[in-house]
């Protein structure tokens, strides 16, 4: 009795770690070969950027806990003042490793974002609830917050289509 339900488990353990390997790997769309400034420049034209400004390496690992040079692609603009909350990130990946941990750090700014204007900051929570959007396909990761992202994530999904 002991060996049939030990062959059980084992059969078991073999089929879950089958599924988690088919889910993670069959799921991954192909690399783009889109150029990482021409995605840029289309998502930054769609997007309202009244109110952001080009990020050095340095502030991108401040707001983000990433290093830029790890990357094969990191541009990101921010607020110009500590009122405003609209940003543009767009990173294109050295390798697929870096996913997760790129979507980790967008979710933490995300957060902190919210916890810095949760009792205040009306329009500004506003925007990071309704307005924020995160895609990572294709090799490329892009976060926004504007009123316009929606449309920002269109150019985003159209451009990294353009080879």
């Amino acid at each position: 009795m002991k060996s049939i339900l030990f062959e059980i488990c084992r059969w078991a353990a073999f089929a879950a770690a089958l599924i988690f390997i088919i889910k993670t790997t069959g799921g991954t769309s192909p690399v783009s070969n889109a150029n990482p400034q021409t995605v840029l420049e289309s998502t930054y034209a769609s997007a309202h950027t009244d109110n952001m400004q080009p990020a050095s390496n340095q502030m991108i690992k401040r707001l983000y806990g990433i290093d830029p040079s790890e990357y094969a692609f990191c541009k990101l603009y921010y607020p110009l003042t500590n009122m405003d909350v609209d940003e543009l990130l767009l990173i294109k990946y050295a390798d697929g490793s870096q996913e997760q941990q790129v979507k980790s750090a967008v979710d933490a700014r995300l957060d902190e974002q919210k916890k810095a204007f949760e009792n205040y900051g009306v329009n500004q929570m506003e925007l990071l609830n309704d307005h924020s959007v995160f895609k990572s396909e294709s090799g490329f990761a892009f976060f926004t917050v504007n009123v316009n992202a929606d449309q920002s994530a269109e150019a985003f999904a159209h451009a990294i289509k353009e080879d």
